[in-house]
């Protein structure tokens, strides 16, 4: 069975940021409640094209601010 896009990227923060699926919420903002810095977002853009095969944006993702965004855009992207 396939993953779907919102529990991808909630393993792949798990792993990176060594969190619980319970702190990862849509409305999570990676920069308030995650404390990511760039070079954390680089590599969690990394691993998401890895697992997804999707290319994503850099000018897009300075819009993307909460999982819930990075979910929306991943799931259009990979309808488009």
């Amino acid at each position: 069975m396939k993953e779907n896009m919102r529990e991808i990227v909630a393993k792949i923060l798990m792993d990176q940021l060594d969190l619980s699926r319970e702190e990862i919420k849509d409305g999570s903002s990676f920069n308030d409640d995650f404390t990511m810095d760039s070079l954390d977002m680089v590599e969690m853009l990394i691993e998401l094209e890895k697992a997804t095969g999707i290319k994503i944006d850099n000018e897009k993702l300075e819009e993307i601010e909460t999982v819930g965004q990075l979910v929306s855009y991943l799931e259009e992207a990979k309808n488009a």
